[in-house]
């Protein structure tokens, strides 16, 4: 009813009585509508596509080859002399070959075996690194007059147990292994760890409450008792190999010492004999172009700048069947167990 009051128009504007000045201050303080920035195009990775270049680059004869950067004229003047350019960033590298493979391999899994019993040590770390900084004034005082010596030690033995509960269960021995296997072994190698801190501490107890020590298990299995030094029955080379001797070390932990350097053992051989496959691969090589050194110069010269090349590998020390115990056969599998 706004007739009734002389009411106004409905497409009446409002503003239209403001003064001007006023009308352009309050459309510039209105907000604007927010417009969505474009997408930019996904760029290929700079690795993946040098890839590309080099493999297109060497796959083409050498009239088709396009000039190369270093060319001051790239307008095609004096192709002829680039046709059989190739820049030294795609040559192959001479130091990559599959001998040094094999022992970066080695490498590789010395430090990865070495970071993931880190892991499996991190609350134990954390003790280490937080003893000086939490606990009341005796706690403090306790650390500064020790140095920490209980929490160092109790990170020390947990990160050598879990490096050899790693080399017990093969971890990282096949290079081909998925992730999946070795993280499993990871995980299965930090409870067989709590398995035995927990055996030690049912000791304590025991021994605190005069009461019988609990029957010693396999570590790996305890379903079946722990096996004595008689059935691991190392071979002398590798029992002189032991930094602590089985005998000395506690009987709860003969096991997985002995069933660590038997694995290692045979990945130690598996790596040799890649090793020695590919050196005498290049050994052929080597004796050619010596040869030819020796042909052209005298032997005196020529074995100077090549060296005769090593001796032939031996044949290996162990039989994988040497180094297997039936006891450990029918073990649950790490992920199983």
């Amino acid at each position: 009813m706004s007739w009734f009051w002389g009411g106004k128009k409905k497409d009446e504007d409002p503003t239209k009585s403001l003064d001007s000045d006023l009308k352009h201050f309050l459309d510039s303080q209105q907000p604007r509508p927010y417009a969505l920035p474009e997408k930019p195009a996904p760029k290929q990775p700079q690795a993946q596509s040098q890839k590309e270049h080099v493999k297109t680059r060497l796959e083409l004869s050498p009239e088709e080859r396009p000039l190369p950067k270093e060319s001051l004229f790239q307008d095609g003047r004096y192709k002829d002399l680039w046709k059989t350019y190739i820049p030294q960033s795609e040559l192959p590298d001479p130091n990559n070959n599959p001998a040094q493979r094999v022992m970066d391999a080695k490498k590789d899994r010395k430090a990865t075996l070495t970071h993931a019993a880190l892991e499996n040590c991190a609350f134990e770390e954390e003790l280490k690194r937080n003893c000086f900084k939490q606990g009341d004034t005796l706690d403090k005082l306790r650390a500064r007059m020790t140095l920490c010596n209980r929490e160092t030690k109790a990170f020390n033995r947990c990160f050598q147990l879990q490096a050899k509960f790693l080399q017990a269960l093969g971890y990282q021995g096949n290079p081909y292994s998925p992730v999946e296997e070795d993280e499993a072994i990871q995980m299965h190698a930090d409870k067989l760890y709590h398995r035995m801190m927990d055996y030690e501490a049912a000791v304590d107890e025991a021994k605190a409450q005069r009461k019988p020590v609990p029957p010693l298990t396999s570590v790996f299995n305890p379903n079946r008792p722990a096996p004595t030094i008689e059935q691991i029955n190392l071979p002398p080379n590798l029992a002189k190999s032991l930094k602590t001797p089985l005998h000395e070390l506690p009987p709860h932990e003969r096991e997985v010492a002995a069933k660590a350097i038997l694995e290692e053992t045979k990945v130690a051989q598996t790596h040799a004999d890649d090793f020695f496959k590919y050196t005498t691969t290049l050994n052929e090589g080597r004796i050619d172009r010596q040869k030819k050194l020796v042909d052209a110069f005298g032997e005196t010269l020529g074995k100077f700048f090549i060296p005769d090349a090593p001796a032939e590998h031996e044949v290996k020390t162990f039989d994988n069947k040497q180094l297997e115990r039936d006891f450990w056969k029918n073990d649950p599998a790490p992920g199983k167990g």
